[in-house]
Formats: structure tokens, sequence, C-alpha cells
């Protein structure tokens, strides 16, 4: 296999399931950073613009590098940021516990999220894994061929 985990097989690009690996520190860090600025920006444009959507983007990238350990405890600490940045502009509810609801719902979008991605990373190291043992069955069959011609 090549220096990059990846190898090309009849057209179809082929990752090594070990190649998430490589990347789950640097993608918790990018997913980290990308949440303090988000919430810094959330923060500084009020309560008027709503930025929850943008807080996918962090619990994506930590589920699909991380895992789904990774991809939980960043949808928790963006429900966390979120509802600081709400409390922090101090936008108006009509009553008080609106605010914890708000929370709540989000916080629930984000662990769907970060759930569903995760699982989706692990079908697909799942189906990488079954395919590099094909690989290797098929290699090894060829090499006892070569090694015992058929009569």
């Amino acid at each position: 296999m090549s220096n990059n985990n990846k190898l090309l097989i009849n057209g179809w690009r082929y990752s090594h399931p070990l190649a998430f690996a490589q990347c789950r520190t640097a993608g918790m860090l990018i997913s980290g950073a990308i949440l303090a600025g988000l919430s810094m920006v959330d923060y500084f444009t009020g309560y008027e613009f709503g930025f929850f959507i943008f807080y996918f983007i962090p619990v994506g990238i930590a589920a699909w590098y991380g895992g789904r350990a990774e991809g939980i405890a960043m949808a928790v600490m963006c429900g966390i940021f979120w509802y600081l940045a709400d409390r922090l502009t101090h936008h108006p509810y009509s009553k008080a516990y609106f605010i914890y609801w708000e929370t709540f719902m989000r916080l629930l979008s984000f662990l769907t999220t970060a759930i569903t991605i995760s699982r989706i990373r692990d079908l697909v190291l799942g189906e990488e894994r079954l395919l590099s043992e094909l690989i290797e069955a098929k290699q090894e069959l060829e090499r006892l061929k070569k090694v015992s011609p058929s009569q």
C-alpha cells in the first residue's frame, strides 16, 4: 500500500481502515478551534443572527475523525457554548425557562448528528476492513497459485 494508506483498485479509491486514526487528534483540534471561533462570532453578532446551523460543523468533524465518544463530547460542548453565547447576549425570552428548552433542543440535534455521523463512519470503516481482508485473501490465493501450479 502507498504511504498515505490509499490504494486504487479497479477505479475505486480504497482507504486503509486505520487511516482515520492518523487524523483523530487533528480533527479534534480543528473542531475545537472552529467551535471557539464560531461561539465568539455568535456572541459578538448577538441573538438576532442565528448561527445554530454552523455548530454542526465541529460536531461532524469530531464524529467523523474521532468517533462516537468524541462526537458526543463535541455535541455537548456545542450545546454549552451555544447556551453561553445566547445567555451572554441577553436574549429576551417571554418565559425564563425557554432558554433551557432551546438549549435542550439544540443539544438533542447535536447529539443526533454526532451519533448518526459516527455510525456512518463505523459502517465505512467496517466495509474498508472487509475490503482489506478480501484483498489480503486474494493476494494469498495468487501467491499459492504461483507456488503450486494447477495440475
